[in-house]
């Protein structure tokens, strides 16, 4: 029997990381066809992820990203370069994308090419659509023929929005499997890691001010050194509103991580400050507390489960750090963490797609 040919259309660092056991059996299972965006265009950082995950280089690379380049460039570019490329390919039985990047909004335009389209990650709704990757999240869900959602809730936010339960399938998530095969030293608690780089949050210097004030809060009163991811966005509009200075007082500035390294600092931190989705997800399964400094969460479960918490930066309000103080009194290690799955999501989408 012919093996079937699978395209994975991939763009951004977290995405390799959560697609990293699907890739290594789909490469064993499929004539399986890796592209890679490019919409995260360092070369140095993304050869260490690929290193890290222990992945093989891309086929492709759309080359879609780079200083200077907006979403709306970047989510033409990839349509149409994508397509350019699909239609050299020549047969292809389903194209794969996941999570909610601007790659991912190239699918209206797979689809409309008659590609079945596959989306992982799917049916996550924060309801924000000020947020970018709502939109795009929302956009594929629409036109996939396969959609594999991490938890049964997404499911129902899914088939709300008009999307046929036959076409829907709870695996949980693949951060579990990568995160169980790692292994960490005892946590010391030495820090506070702050990552902060969300369009929302950065683009609005008020906000920026106001998380400043939090963290300035959380120093005074419990000493910790505070580390601070450096985003080049976050970083730019830091410098323009005039409180990059401030930062670099309160925090130690660190140059991104790779995922390794990240995990490694994750795991000795007291908690995590992150504006950042999967920044839910890996944490939760180390057991580290995270504050998420957003008005809305695409992962509801985290919070409902005790692994999260929600701040506010609308403006400073003591009664928002009263609620922080108490999560992280009250945190306990062991969380529940059936919403991310048993570990088997690569397994199982391996064999729903050999079925179709």
């Amino acid at each position: 029997m012919n093996k079937k040919t699978i395209v994975t259309v991939t763009g951004i660092r977290p995405d390799f990381i959560r697609m990293a056991s699907i890739f290594k059996k789909f490469d064993k299972e499929f004539n399986h066809i890796m592209i890679h965006t490019g919409q995260h265009f360092d070369k140095l950082l993304s050869e260490v992820f690929f290193k890290d995950l222990l992945l093989r280089k891309p086929n492709y690379n759309l080359e879609i990203g780079g200083k200077g380049r907006e979403h709306f460039h970047q989510t033409a570019d990839a349509s149409v370069k994508l397509i350019e490329l699909l239609r050299k390919i020549g047969h292809v039985d389903g194209v794969c994308f996941l999570g909610d990047s601007n790659s991912v909004v190239s699918a209206v335009a797979v689809k409309k090419e008659g590609y079945n389209v596959i989306h992982i990650e799917a049916g996550m709704r924060s309801g924000d659509r000020r947020m970018l990757e709502e939109i795009n999240r929302t956009v594929c869900d629409c036109v996939s023929d396969i959609l594999f959602v991490y938890h049964e809730n997404y499911k129902q936010k899914a088939m709300r929005e008009g999307i046929s339960e036959d076409k829907i399938h709870v695996v949980g998530n693949t951060i579990v499997e990568i995160i169980k095969n790692k292994t960490f030293p005892p946590r010391t608690h030495e820090h506070v890691l702050v990552d902060i780089h969300r369009p929302e949050n950065f683009l609005y210097p008020d906000r920026m001010k106001t998380l400043l004030q939090y963290i300035k809060d959380f120093k005074d009163n419990y000493g910790y050194t505070f580390l601070f991811l450096e985003f080049p966005r976050t970083i730019a509009q830091l410098k323009e509103y005039g409180l990059y200075e401030e930062y670099q007082e309160q925090c130690t500035c660190l140059p991104l991580q790779s995922f390794n390294d990240y995990l490694a600092l994750c795991n000795q931190s007291w908690f995590i400050i992150s504006d950042s989705g999967t920044a839910q997800e890996e944490p939760a399964l180390l057991n580290v507390p995270v504050v998420v400094p957003r008005d809305y969460t695409e992962r509801p479960e985290s919070v409902e489960n005790h692994c999260s918490v929600m701040l506010s930066l609308n403006h400073k309000c003591n009664n928002e750090l009263k609620k922080i103080k108490t999560f992280l009194a009250d945190y306990k290690d062991k969380k529940n963490i059936d919403w991310l799955g048993d570990g088997t999501t690569s397994k199982q989408i391996l064999q729903i797609i050999k079925n179709t």
